[in-house]
């Protein structure tokens, strides 16, 4: 892809993100777990700030981490009146993290929507260990992840269309995710990624990606968290506190280091 292509779609997928994610309900269920007290928090993969922003405003000190930079670009627009927020650049198996947190976040379906060329199941791994890492002694990670028991939906020739819409450069583009192969016994998932962009000057192009992503049970996460050196708190199956079974799924995870 050419270097004004990658600029084009960079800028294209911040700000449809931007305009079509909806994160009220993730930003009072991070409330409601972190409390009212002052905290000084990490949020990894921030994007544009739906979930940072309104935690700073809550008053809380909140470094948000993320290694886009059009994404960080729409946060530090829209958070330039708080001075409790700090944004970092960078990758976030790589970068330093630095430590003394009260709080990580790795949320908003990080776990899975992680972008490496590492082992997906290690890299996985590794964030849960820069958390503990990261965090003073006490202090709390949130996990927030998709945790389906069957991956079935995900194989065969199936297609959704994820978001699509026009960018305030006149760009419109729509955003697929293309079901592929399923390995039950990695629970593994080979897929594509495919954006067809229309630029408002220039030819129309499509960019197709692969992608394979291991998709963890409950039990390997707390696994994880244990040889961490976490203790599991609290587990729910939603943003609204419902409890964790085969009706709810996302796994809202509060883990406390010893």
């Amino acid at each position: 892809m050419e270097e004004q292509q990658k600029k084009i779609l960079s800028h294209w997928s911040a700000y449809i993100y931007e305009q079509q994610e909806d994160e009220e309900d993730i930003v009072r269920c991070m409330r409601r777990l972190i409390g009212d007290e002052p905290r000084n928090i990490l949020e990894v993969a921030c994007g544009g700030g739906k979930l940072c922003l309104p935690l700073a405003r809550a008053g809380h000190h909140v470094t948000g981490m993320d290694h886009d930079p059009a994404m960080l670009h729409y946060a530090q627009k829209k958070g330039a009146d708080l001075p409790g927020l700090r944004l970092i650049l960078g990758d976030m198996l790589t970068v330093p993290w630095h430590g003394g947190y009260d709080v990580v976040i790795l949320g908003t379906n990080l776990l899975l929507n992680i972008e490496t060329d590492w082992d997906y199941r290690q890299a996985q791994k590794q964030l849960i260990q820069r958390a503990a890492d990261a965090l003073k002694p006490g202090g709390m990670l949130i996990l927030d992840f998709d945790c389906p028991d069957d991956l079935s939906p995900y194989a065969g020739d199936v297609e959704w269309l994820c978001f699509e819409g026009m960018d305030d450069q006149g760009t419109f583009g729509r955003y697929f995710v293309c079901g592929g192969s399923v390995n039950p016994r990695s629970r593994t998932v080979k897929s594509l990624r495919r954006y067809e962009i229309t630029p408002k000057e220039g030819q129309p192009f499509t960019v197709t990606r692969q992608s394979v992503k291991h998709f963890p049970l409950l039990e390997e996460v707390c696994g994880w968290l244990y040889r961490a050196g976490f203790v599991v708190q609290s587990l729910g199956g939603g943003h609204h506190n419902q409890p964790f079974d085969e009706q709810h799924r996302r796994a809202v995870i509060c883990a406390r280091k010893d």
